[in-house]
This record gives C-alpha cells, sequence and structure tokens, in this order.
C-alpha cells in the first residue's frame, strides 16, 4: 500500500520536484499551494508524512506546524521541514516546535527520499500507530498518560468503546465496519480539535482513549455522543434503520436481533480518583466504561462519570 505524503509549497516547481522523486507506487503526493490548504488537507486526508516549507501565503510553515501539533489526528504526522532560509537557529526553532527534520533548498532528490524514508521508519517505530485511523496506539498513550502523571498535570481520561459492533460487522462485513471506526475516530478528533491540551489514541478495534483537561470532560464527551448518534443513521441501510435493530447469527447459528450501534464513553479525573500510574488510569476507564455499556439501553449513545472520591491533591 502506497503511503500518502503531502507537500505544501507555493511553488509548483517545488511540488513537481518532490513528486517526481517521490514515485509511485511506494509514494503518493498530494500538494497544497499554501499554508491554510495545507492544513485542512492534513485534516481530512490523513497523510502519513508532509513536506512543510516555512514561507507560503495565507498561512506560513511555522503557523501551520503549530496547528499540527495541536490537533488530536494531526499531532503524530512527521513533519520535515522545507527550508531557503540560512539564519542561525532556525532548525534548532523548527525541532523544538515539533518538526521532525530539515531539507534545505536546493535539495538532490536522492537527499529528500533519503529524509522521507527515516521519518517514516521513526513514525511507525515511534508512535505504533494504527494504520486504520492513523491515530497513536498503545505505546503512545501510555507514554502521553505517563508523562501527565510524572508531570502531576490534573486530566481526565476517556475510553470510549462501540457498543453492537460485533454484529453490524458480521450484518455489513469488515469493510463497512472500518469505514464505522474511522468515521467515530473524525468524531471525537472533530470535538477535541478546539480544545487545550487534548490527545486522541485508538486502542485497537472500536476501543479509542481520549485525554482531555477534567473541566472540558463532561462537554466534550456530550458533543461526541450527539454527533455520533446523529453520524450513525448514515451506516444503515434504510430498512435496517426504519425497523431499528440488525440480525446476525450467534455461535450456534441462532438469529439474534440486534440494536443499532451506540458509543459508550467511561471517565475518570484525577482531580476525583488516584491515577498514579497508566494501568490503573486505564483500568478505572475501563470500569466505567463497562458500567456505562451495562445501562445502555440501545437508543442513544451515552457516558458516565466515576463519581468515587480519593485522597487526592
Amino acid at each position: 500500500m502506497s503511503q500518502k505524503i503531502l507537500v505544501a509549497d507555493d511553488e509548483e516547481a517545488v511540488r513537481k520536484l518532490v513528486s517526481r522523486a517521490l514515485v509511485a507506487p511506494a509514494y503518493e503526493v498530494v500538494g497544497a499551494e499554501d499554508g491554510a490548504a495545507a492544513l485542512e488537507m492534513a485534516r481530512t486526508a490523513s497523510p502519513d508524512l508532509i513536506i512543510l516549507d516555512l514561507s507560503m501565503p495565507r498561512m506560513d510553515g511555522w503557523k501551520v506546524l503549530q496547528e499540527l501539533r495541536t490537533g488530536a489526528r494531526t499531532r503524530t504526522i512527521p513533519v520535515i521541514m522545507l527550508t531557503g532560509c540560512a539564519q542561525p537557529g532556525t532548525e534548532v526553532e523548527g525541532l523544538e516546535s515539533g518538526a521532525d527534520d530539515f531539507i534545505a533548498k536546493p535539495f538532490q532528490p536522492d537527499d529528500l527520499r533519503a529524509h522521507v524514508l527515516s521519518a517514516l521508519r521513526r513514525s511507525r517505530t515511534d508512535l505504533a500507530a494504527s494504520p486504520l485511523t492513523r491515530l497513536p496506539g498503545t505505546p503512545s498513550i501510555e507514554a502521553e498518560v505517563t508523562r501527565r502523571i510524572a508531570e502531576d498535570r490534573h486530566f481526565a481520561l476517556h475510553y470510549a468503546d462501540l457498543d453492537h459492533f460485533k454484529a453490524y460487522n458480521d450484518h455489513y462485513g469488515f469493510a463497512r465496519g472500518d469505514e464505522v471506526i474511522r468515521a467515530t475516530a473524525g468524531v471525537i478528533e472533530a470535538a477535541l480539535r478546539p480544545l487545550q491540551d487534548a490527545f486522541l489514541g485508538h486502542v485497537g478495534g472500536d476501543d479509542f482513549v481520549f485525554l482531555t483537561r477534567p473541566e472540558d470532560a463532561a462537554s466534550a464527551s456530550q458533543r461526541i455522543v450527539t454527533v455520533f448518534d446523529q453520524k450513525a443513521v448514515t451506516f444503515y441501510e434504510a430498512v435496517d434503520l426504519a425497523r431499528g435493530w440488525v440480525e446476525t447469527a450467534d455461535r450456534q447459528g441462532r438469529i439474534q436481533r440486534l440494536s443499532l450501534l451506540t458509543l459508550s464513553i467511561g471517565i475518570v479525573s484525577s482531580r476525583q480518583r488516584l491515577m498514579d500510574h497508566y494501568a490503573r488510569a486505564v483500568s478505572l476507564a475501563a470500569e466505567m466504561k463497562s458500567y456505562c455499556k451495562a445501562r445502555n439501553d440501545g437508543r442513544l449513545s451515552r457516558f458516565a462519570f466515576d463519581r468515587r472520591r480519593d485522597d487526592v491533591h
């Protein structure tokens, strides 16, 4: 499968040079001629890597990089900065701002290919990103939670899980199921995008973990379950949607009628529960997710807070 490379540069000649250097079938190269377009494509096209010029109209490369690193779905995309600027400190500033590498203009095609291959390799190794959603996987989720604990920063951990997803997969097939998972990731990411200090990861399958500030937890989850229920009607054929259930066979071959997809989210806050280790934080959130799923009546998505209190500072 080819890897998608987004090239953001206002010079058409540079975009063409990159396209010629990164030949198919290994790479699919898409271009943006200004910073604003690059940011929008990064959010919608889910590129594997971005080659970003520093100087562009509408939004320069520094601003684009800043926005990428604050987006839940874009923060982990590797970014190689293109620059013709030889001012001292430019590269250091870029690396400190979240860039993964720098290439100076003019560049040789072989040099570009080596930088791209290296950045993609590091991304796969370091992030263990989900190939389906391009979101950070379990190692990155653990690292993010551990970092917040070490920095003594309060956070809310949300564990989200689709209800009746197996029945959907059995009824409509895995390809349609993958579309639902990607759509769910999009719903969560859109709700988190305006928030400060939010993080979204994909545990695997239909399970997602995301972090917010405690004060943002309720509004974020309310937005997610509301938008998901609005979106869920598009996942079904009209006949299934009208009757409100799908038919699937159990392991003994007996036909079952199961409710349509909903989303359950369990939430735990470090302001109320002692979360001094990643395993404890996830365990508490998973417990709340299970509680939420058990109370779900199959009509609407819902979320549940852990209201218990430990002796926390």
